[in-house]
């Protein structure tokens, strides 16, 4: 049977960590390398807590920095005979994640433990504590 896993990708080293760890233990996997775009994460151009417009602009500009954050993630990794595809969609990342498992039909998610934002002592972050509680596949989190 054909496995199609959901590896959620924020540009951290644990979303690196599991991407390597998805490929290594399905190696013949469909691996479908998923980005959100939070609408809501402050940016550095914003001014205090305003967001930019959700514009056609800025989210052509978001769009293309995923494409590059995803690039990167696969440059470091051996693929072997996986395929890899790349998503994004826009909301709050945890929600967005578990929503793709349907738009994606993959059958499982392979997750970092943390993100970016989130402090080194803490074991998972809310993001993995969400996923891992709504999802209606098989959650894997990597530390």
């Amino acid at each position: 049977m054909s496995r199609s896993i959901l590896v959620p990708h924020d540009g951290s080293s644990h979303a690196q960590a599991a991407l390597e760890y998805a490929l290594e233990t399905v190696p013949d996997a469909r691996i479908v390398l998923f980005h959100a775009i939070d609408p809501f994460e402050p940016t550095p151009e914003a001014e205090g807590d305003r967001h930019p417009p959700l514009t056609d602009e800025w989210l052509d500009e978001q769009r293309g920095v995923a494409t590059e954050l995803l690039a990167e993630a696969r440059e470091g990794v051996e693929d072997g005979s996986a395929t890899i595809e790349i998503e994004t969609a826009v909301g709050s990342p945890a929600q967005t994640i578990v929503a793709a498992v349907g738009d994606t039909e993959t059958d499982q998610i392979v997750m970092g433990s943390r993100g970016r934002g989130g402090p080194a002592e803490v074991r998972m972050g809310s993001t993995a504590e969400h996923v891992v509680r709504r999802a209606s596949v098989p959650v894997t989190v990597v530390r």
